[in-house]
């Protein structure tokens, strides 16, 4: 199976099999993406020779080609909601537009404790598995990026230790947090990552003050008085380690989503000297084998 993690400026992959029970991983990589992943986007006359050209790309940079993809899905072309407990449909609505929520479908995704709704444009999601199966893949599974950070989270950290704990993805483009009380998912938040932070999206128990210290300069140990325990990610390009101003911080762990996974002789020179930055790249895309 193919693993792939797509989001503004950057694609992320895992390829890998089962042996003797076991999920090997035998490939990974990142392929610059430089579609503007928004609803326009997905209405523009060129966006499927566009979506095309990326799938084209993926297969040439594969060593490994699996043609049957688990994909994740950024939050610029989903919405979100967070509950506790499943809600009647007429309680979980939509704030959007008349047009544009008439268009939109609904999928649930109970977690191990709360619930994530979602709403995708089925035209989007159509679009992107016309795409892959005209370059010869086959879409199996589609899934929020954020449910494969969760997944990674709780099959390698024990979180039930926690009163509070947060996990955040730390995105050039469109940040994300969880917060989870009492091993609870209770509150999103996403948000445009600028010099003032703007908040896109927030369901549940979130606090938005959090967005004045989420900045690159004013990064301090306030921040755990909102997240407690911080399980951090990102999609940066890791050149420049964007995730260092968080190491500094004993509340704050970089997520290595291939602690448990076993890697395959031929892939294991991928990791070879990688920074925490760097392996962090992939958790969207492991947390599908974390899962399975």
């Amino acid at each position: 199976m193919l693993y792939l993690s797509l989001n503004p400026g950057l694609c992320t992959y895992v390829s890998s099999t089962e042996k003797d029970g076991n999920q090997v991983v035998e490939d990974a990589g990142k392929i610059p993406v430089s579609l503007d992943l928004n609803r326009s986007f997905f209405y523009g006359k060129d966006a499927l020779a566009q979506l095309i050209s990326l799938f084209k790309n993926l297969k040439e940079s594969q060593n490994f080609p699996q043609h049957e993809i688990s994909l994740s899905l950024p939050p610029s072309i989903l919405m979100y909601a967070v509950n506790e407990e499943p809600v009647p449909d007429w309680m979980d609505t939509l704030r959007l537009g008349k047009d544009y929520s008439e268009k939109l479908e609904k999928k649930a995704y109970p977690l191990e404790k709360g619930q994530l709704t979602v709403w995708h444009d089925p035209h989007i999601t159509d679009l992107i598995l016309k795409a892959a199966e005209n370059t010869g893949y086959i879409i199996k599974k589609i899934t929020p990026g954020i449910i494969n950070a969760i997944n990674s989270v709780y099959m390698i950290y024990a979180t039930d230790d926690y009163d509070k704990f947060t996990i955040l993805k730390w995105d050039a483009h469109y940040p994300e947090l969880v917060i989870f009380r009492n091993d609870v998912l209770s509150g999103y938040l996403c948000f445009a990552n600028h010099e003032s932070p703007c908040m896109l999206q927030s369901s549940g128990d979130v606090d938005a003050s959090i967005l004045e210290i989420l900045t690159h300069h004013n990064i301090t140990e306030k921040l755990y008085d909102h997240t407690g325990p911080l399980f951090v990610y990102s999609v940066f390009e890791p050149d420049s380690d964007p995730l260092q101003p968080f190491k500094k911080f004993g509340f704050c762990e970089i997520i290595n989503p291939w602690t448990g996974l076993e890697v395959s002789q031929s892939g294991s020179s991928m990791f070879t000297d990688l920074t925490d930055t760097a392996l962090s790249l992939w958790t969207e895309s492991a947390g599908f084998i974390n899962r399975e």
